[in-house]
């Protein structure tokens, strides 16, 4: 008996199809002893059917001019570099519609270059009073199939969902936790699974039957809109940029799989981003490293079952199996750690018991399986790596070519 490796890639609306996407269990090479005699699940995926590319969705920041003026004016400077318009907030509204203070959100720029080019620009017309200042960002990691299909697309896309790796806080605020929706209403998202207020009921976490895998026709996210950082997973099949806010469905050739990153707050003065200029000195790779990881599972080998411990280890590493299939690392790094606390708290309570009992309290010996039990997808951060490095060049490019 060998363990489970075939998950489902259920969809959320009735016009869609359903998928499945297979694993591969091979033996952990790595000779880190916490990974021996482990084998690792890997998605049955072939990367290279993908050509990946990372794409700067928009950036924001705010200006504050010398002195008052309108949106339309803005605007107009911003159409001198931009073949679409851009979102303008302004935030000291007065007579007649003008302001000094704005924010400024530039959809899809080529490079960074160009929003310096931009700031020149609005600074020679309406002059500064105050520096600039980068609020937001959204980087986003695009795969599209050499063979164009929604099976392709589902396929890497299940992948992704469950091998994209997070070290920030998902749980402390209920809207931050793993779930996916179908719609942009509040009532069409499904949590994948619960938060910790479960933990010890029915509902616990530490069991795969309460872990739900995510639909591929809907995005999947980690972390709250509201947050410093929030991750989106999609299959992108519709353009929502148009100012009226119509949708255009691609064609299969521009249909692709996307992970978004949106980062504001403090998050973009932690990566290094603060005003205007400081874009010239960002290093694309820095958010890969931040944003774009993914990791994958590793088991006991329990092929070999000669002892009733042996037993035990494999309906464990079952259990652990059905909930990666189902929510990927994250899932069964939170199964892992709630098993890991609960099995403390049991000891906890034996130790003192015996010590009641006036009993030896010799500490038992620490239990190997409960160690990290996740390494890195080479393979596919490989890739990811390469597409952050071919957008560094095209930076450099245009960093070079700006006039100064």
């Amino acid at each position: 008996m060998t363990l489970p490796t075939l998950a489902a890639l259920p969809a959320g609306k009735p016009s869609s199809t359903s998928y499945h996407l297979a694993h591969d269990l091979m033996p952990v090479s790595n000779v880190q002893r916490r990974l021996a005699g482990r084998n690792k699940m890997v998605p049955a995926v072939n990367l290279d059917a993908y050509r990946f590319r990372t794409v700067i969705d928009w950036i924001e920041f705010r200006v504050e001019f010398g002195r008052m003026t309108q949106r339309q004016h803005v605007q107009q400077v911003l159409r001198r570099f931009l073949d679409r318009g851009s979102y303008i907030k302004p935030k000291n509204m007065g007579p007649g519609l003008t302001f000094s203070i704005c924010h400024i959100r530039v959809q899809e720029p080529k490079n960074l270059a160009l929003i310096e080019d931009i700031h020149r620009a609005l600074v020679n017309t309406f002059g500064e009073a105050a520096g600039s200042r980068v609020t937001a960002i959204e980087i986003s990691v695009d795969a599209y199939p050499a063979q164009p299909s929604d099976a392709a697309r589902a396929t890497l896309l299940g992948a992704l969902q469950r091998t994209i790796w997070t070290n920030r806080d998902i749980w402390s605020n209920g809207a931050s936790r793993p779930r996916v929706s179908i719609g942009k209403a509040r009532h069409e998202n499904q949590w994948l699974m619960m938060g910790p207020e479960t933990d010890g009921t029915i509902f616990c976490r530490s069991s795969s039957e309460n872990h739900v895998p995510a639909f591929i026709d809907g995005t999947m996210y980690l972390g709250a809109r509201d947050e410093d950082v929030m991750i989106r997973i999609m299959d992108k099949v519709i353009d929502q940029q148009n100012p009226n806010g119509k949708h255009t469905i691609l064609s299969d050739d521009r249909k692709r799989v996307r992970i978004e990153v949106t980062l504001k707050g403090e998050e973009p003065q932690r990566m290094g981003i603060t005003d205007i200029p400081s874009l010239r000195q960002l290093k694309m790779a820095t958010f890969q490293k931040e944003y774009f990881q993914f990791k994958l599972p590793t088991f006991l080998d329990v092929t070999q079952i000669g002892t009733a411990k042996d037993l035990i280890h494999r309906t464990r590493e079952t259990w652990r199996a059905d909930t990666y299939l189902k929510t990927g690392v994250i899932g069964l790094m939170v199964m892992d750690a709630v098993t890991t606390l609960r099995r403390k708290k049991m000891k906890d309570g034996v130790r003192k018991t015996l010590r009641a009992m006036n009993k030896s309290t010799r500490n038992p010996a620490p239990d190997a399986r409960l160690a990290p039990a996740f390494l890195s997808w080479d393979e596919l951060n490989q890739k990811v790596n390469v597409a952050f490095q071919q957008q560094e060049k095209r930076e450099q490019t245009a960093w070079k070519r700006m006039k100064v």
